[in-house]
């Protein structure tokens, strides 16, 4: 259908300072767009007759307490106090054990968001405050999406700016009111997208006070006051300026007492539109988001779940199960009678709430009646009863392994049967993972495009913190079990083929351990192998060997030394001086006796001499002996005073004299 255009002057390079477009239209053009739109929107909303139709069916079917497929019965068949039989409730089942896991599986994680690539992280942040804290509706609606979705296999989150609170809120929408056309193959490509809203008075008032909506005189004067009034919000592409290209709008609707656009405001901003030479591109920000649980097997928009998987089964069940339940009662009831007089009805029934009055004109009571066998549940009824269920659960991915287990199960039959038990919840938990991540990423592109996006936050990519690998508590465990086998290798081979410390902190997170980055410790230094510790041994003998060999040389050196001197002067004349030299041949053989039998490995190279400093250097005219010499100082008295380079020899020090 092509739209009347109003051709409004607008500068669509600046879409900032448009305001309320509707306040720039005429009251014609306002009722007229109006009512194009609401035509299109009635295709839309008959496009989706038979979706509606099957997908509030099962919701009726779910509030139901009664079996939908039990047998009818007459007033004379049914007592007073009898009720319908039970369900078997084989979609509600379901429907509560699969909320119950995505919520524990989702919501569960201290953040909701993290960077899926490096340069995420402070995106990933703020979308989880945000949503976490700022945002008032996005957890509490989270259940019952999940459990909407479950039932009728679509469910719909809305999200917006609030113009009153002036920040980001989300809202819950179900298959009734959200409407798009039934051709669409993906919200990509959905031209238009309407949401159904109920506005109190009040709220109106306060939009139309606000500057928000135009004055359109709402009428209030119905036989409720206060009721809730009925308006369209559509996403679409209208040409507003008459220039022959389409531009993305919002515009909101008020349906009575007639169809008016009472506000129209642009989808895009100057953060998404692209300038060519010719034509103006725009990439509008999305607002809604779809979370579908089975795909449509002809390939369409429309998914199914768990009320169109299990409705074949459930009515098959619920059929055999009112007939077991109404057996079971005749049978308590000691069945009914038959007669044989004349002039009596063909068929009674007794129940035990009604008594029946039969005349027997005066016969005996047992020519008139003769009992009947009583109708009995046989093993078979039962038996298919067992597997009508056990298909059903099995379709929906809720099997209980412990009541369809058999004795003799190992644990490799436990594992397969957890795992095809789990496939169809895994295979829903997964887009419902997907569907999260679209939804963080659209919601990043919306802030980023109206400029909330703090300025020290760049774009980057997030994904959903919850493992689309884990749907159940079950796999959870399974994974932690398998990790800590695992890290006993790691452990084992010292980190040769995995790290430790990154498999512990993989099992924090799927833990699900808050901040476990602050529980991770320092690695260790490398242990040297026993090879090494032997090496460092042998070096270290090695080393003291080799010092007692130099305190040894130096000790003999010293004993030549005074043989020399006794040989060249009379021993009268330097008797004080090898005096000295024999206490301080004393003081080496004493060392060199320590040395033998100490574990002290970093005396190596040191001076032997007398001086204080222990270094063997000599001063003044009493000589000198360098560092770690490895011969005799005699000072000035013809005897040779080389100074070696050698390892470890004391030098030999003393007074000589002139």
């Amino acid at each position: 259908m092509q739209f009347v255009s109003p051709e409004v002057k607008l500068t669509l390079t600046a879409p900032e300072r448009f305001g309320n477009v509707a306040e720039k239209l005429t009251v014609d053009q306002q009722c007229t767009l109006a009512s194009d739109i609401v035509s299109v929107v009635k295709i839309d909303e008959g496009s989706m007759s038979d979706f509606l139709g099957e997908a509030n069916g099962y919701l009726k079917k779910l509030k139901s307490n009664n079996n939908a497929k039990a047998p009818s019965q007459s007033s004379e068949q049914q007592g007073s106090n009898e009720g319908p039989p039970p369900s078997t409730q084989l979609t509600l089942s379901a429907v509560i054990q699969f909320t119950a896991r995505v919520t524990e599986s989702l919501l569960s994680d201290p953040d909701l968001f993290k960077a899926s690539e490096p340069g995420g992280e402070k995106l990933a942040a703020w979308l989880s405050s945000q949503i976490r804290t700022y945002d008032p509706d996005w957890i509490v609606d989270t259940d019952p999406l999940v459990m909407h979705m479950g039932v009728t296999g679509l469910a719909w989150r809305k999200r917006y700016f609030d113009d009153y609170s002036k920040q980001f809120r989300t809202r819950f929408r179900t298959v009734n009111d959200v409407i798009l056309n039934a051709n669409v193959k993906s919200m990509e490509r959905c031209p238009r997208i309407t949401d159904k809203l109920d506005f109190y008075p009040f709220e109106i008032v306060r939009a139309i006070e606000s500057g928000l909506w135009i004055d359109y005189a709402p009428d209030f004067t119905k036989i409720d006051p206060q009721a809730p009034q009925s308006f369209y919000e559509t996403d679409l592409w209208l040409d507003v300026d008459g220039d022959g290209y389409d531009e993305p709008w919002t515009v909101t609707l008020a349906l009575e007492p007639l169809p008016r656009i009472i506000r129209m405001v642009p989808r895009w901003t100057k953060r998404t539109i692209t300038d060519t030479k010719d034509t103006l591109q725009f990439r509008p920000y999305r607002r809604f988001y779809d979370y579908r649980m089975l795909p449509d097997p002809e390939g369409g928009f429309f998914p199914k779940g768990f009320g169109w998987l299990l409705d074949r089964i459930e009515g098959s069940a619920d059929r055999l199960l009112a007939s077991i339940d109404d057996t079971a009662k005749s049978a308590a009831e000691n069945g009914g009678i038959a007669s044989t007089g004349v002039g009596l009805p063909d068929k009674i029934e007794l129940k035990n709430d009604r008594i029946n009055t039969i005349n027997t004109d005066g016969m005996p009571i047992t020519e008139a009646l003769a009992l009947f066998p009583a109708k009995q549940v046989t093993p078979g009824m039962v038996q298919t009863f067992e597997k009508l269920v056990t298909l059903g659960d099995r379709l929906a991915g809720t099997l209980n392994m412990m009541e369809n287990a058999p004795a003799s199960m190992t644990a490799t039959m436990a594992r397969g049967v957890i795992d095809s038990g789990a496939q169809v919840q895994s295979a829903v938990h997964r887009r419902m993972i997907a569907g999260i991540t679209v939804e963080g990423r659209a919601f990043a592109e919306m802030a980023r495009a109206m400029d909330k996006l703090p300025d020290d936050i760049v774009p980057g990519p997030i994904a959903a913190t919850a493992d689309p690998n884990l749907a159940t508590e079950l796999q959870r465990s399974l994974l932690i079990q398998f990790l800590f086998e695992l890290l006993k290798v790691a452990m084992e081979s010292q980190g040769a083929v995995y790290s430790p410390q990154a498999i512990g902190q993989r099992i924090l997170e799927v833990a699900r351990i808050a901040n476990p980055q602050q529980l991770a410790g320092h690695a260790s230094p490398p242990q040297p192998s026993e090879a090494e510790k032997l090496e460092g041994m042998i070096a270290v003998h090695k080393e003291k060997t080799a010092r007692i060999k130099a305190t040894g040389s130096a000790i003999l050196q010293g004993a030549q030394a005074l043989k020399a001197l006794a040989e060249a002067r009379g021993l009268s004349d330097q008797l004080q001086s090898m005096q000295g030299y024999i206490a301080q041949l004393e003081q080496m053989i004493e060392q060199l006796a320590q040395q033998g039998g100490s574990n002290d490995d970093n005396a190596t190279g040191s001076g032997m001499a007398g001086a204080p400093n222990n270094q063997g250097a000599g001063a003044g005219d009493q000589g000198a002996a360098g560092p770690g010499s490895g011969s005799i100082a005699l000072g000035p008295t013809g005897q040779p005073d080389s100074a070696g380079a050698g390892g470890g020899a004391p030098a030999l020090a003393g007074p000589v004299a002139a």
